[in-house]
């Protein structure tokens, strides 16, 4: 066993769980629909030998705050718990147990994931991998499944992996000793000077009262097709797009047009970590400025301007900046959050079986408001996780339903 200190990100994380892990909300679940004859002794190789290639999904951690400390084990077998889905109908009561495991809170302190096999038929299952957010990512879940496809024989060979997460942890502490943190501070203290989070209308709630909850719609092929076109003629990405569209329905609903979200950028900067699974991502704070009368091709501009700033300065964690860089010292900053997923991959097999990434509406989230979207088969699944303890229902489906229309408002003009 090796022992190293806990990266900026997973002590904020480890703080934010005491305070918001009710439900899980600090797991961060990949499940994997498998259809077909599944080899269950390559799955439970492939999984090793996964645990084995990537030091994170065997770390454990123990302390608090600045001592957190990440404890990185020795490979070891995988253990692959088994559970029958028994059920008049086999699909409801596998969203009822998949909702059930992914709320269990994983208990990093003594193993990061907990990996379970739902069989509904011989030739029909559900993989699980339950993983604490403090040794994955967004990125680091795509790596997952393209890797376990591989390990367990249905994909290329695998490159090296030329940096653990533990090399990463120094290079960060170097980084944030020289010029170049340096440079990124001065950007964000001058781009978030007398910033303020939405006034989205909350309430005041008990500490302690959290309670999760979510609403979920769909954008159609064809309207994501359309601003797909749209952003390719204004030289953006649709993940501006996206954004944009969000910053009109935030404008309409409290009146602002200095608006403020916060989303996660992936910071993998350096070709090192291109194949490194752990927590990397860091928090960005989204300010644009929207007047009233711009139509959304100005919108989309300024839009993007912000994000290229972010991708530019994404090194530095948010939790760094001084504390009374933002105007309102009794709010977060993550209260309100934008987040849209990569591409799911498809065409995937494992062990033997065919395999379709399943997304969970039922996560519990860590945010007061947080907007997900999903690509999923052209089309994208809108979803909206939030803290029903402080947020309204009504509102939360106004956000959402709001979010569809302006979409469709955009793409018939």
């Amino acid at each position: 066993m090796r022992q190293l200190p806990a990266s900026v990100a997973q002590r904020l994380l480890w703080v934010l769980e005491r305070f918001r892990g009710e439900e899980g909300a600090a797991n961060c679940p990949i499940v994997l629909r498998l259809r077909g004859r599944l080899d269950e002794e390559r799955l439970s190789e492939g999984l090793s030998a996964l645990t084995a290639r990537h030091e994170s999904l065997r770390t454990t951690f123990t302390g608090r705050g600045a001592r957190l400390t990440q404890l990185v084990h020795e490979p070891q077998p995988v253990r692959l718990h088994h559970r029958d889905v028994v059920s008049g109908d086999p699909d409801s009561g596998l969203r009822e147990a998949i909702t059930d495991e992914v709320r269990l809170p994983v208990d990093a302190e003594r193993w990061p994931t907990r990996i379970t096999l739902f069989r509904l038929a011989d030739d029909d299952h559900c993989l699980c991998i339950n993983l604490h957010h403090a040794v994955t990512d967004g990125s680091s879940c795509g790596l997952i499944v393209r890797d376990l496809q591989s390990l367990t024989g249905a994909g290329p060979p695998l490159p090296r992996v030329r940096w653990q997460y533990a090399q990463f942890c120094r290079w960060q502490e170097e980084w944030l000793a020289g010029p170049g943190m340096r440079e990124d501070r001065a950007y964000w203290t001058s781009h978030l000077a007398g910033a303020r989070v939405p006034r989205v209308p909350v309430r005041e709630a008990a500490p302690g009262s959290w309670v999760s909850a979510s609403v979920t719609d769909t954008i159609d092929a064809a309207t994501v097709s359309i601003l797909e076109r749209i952003a390719r003629g204004h030289r953006t990405t649709l993940a501006s797009a996206m954004l944009a569209i969000y910053y009109l329905v935030l404008r309409e609903l409290t009146a602002d047009d200095d608006l403020v979200v916060a989303s996660f950028l992936a910071n993998r900067t350096r070709a090192e970590l291109r194949d490194t699974v752990g927590l990397l991502a860091n928090m960005a704070v989204l300010r644009t400025r929207i007047g009233g009368q711009d139509d959304f091709g100005e919108v989309l501009r300024r839009t993007h301007a912000t994000a290229m700033g972010a991708f530019v300065h994404q090194r530095l964690p948010y939790q760094l900046l001084r504390g009374d860089t933002f105007a309102e010292p009794g709010r977060r900053p993550d209260d309100v959050m934008f987040q849209m997923v990569p591409e799911l991959p498809g065409n995937l097999r494992v062990a033997g079986a065919e395999a379709e990434i399943v997304v969970i509406d039922q996560l519990a989230s860590r945010f007061e408001c947080e907007f997900q979207i999903y690509p999923q088969n052209g089309r994208h699944r809108v979803v909206l996780c939030y803290n029903r303890a402080r947020l309204d229902d009504d509102v939360a489906k106004r956000l959402v339903g709001d979010y569809i229309a302006t979409a469709k408002t955009v793409t018939s003009r």
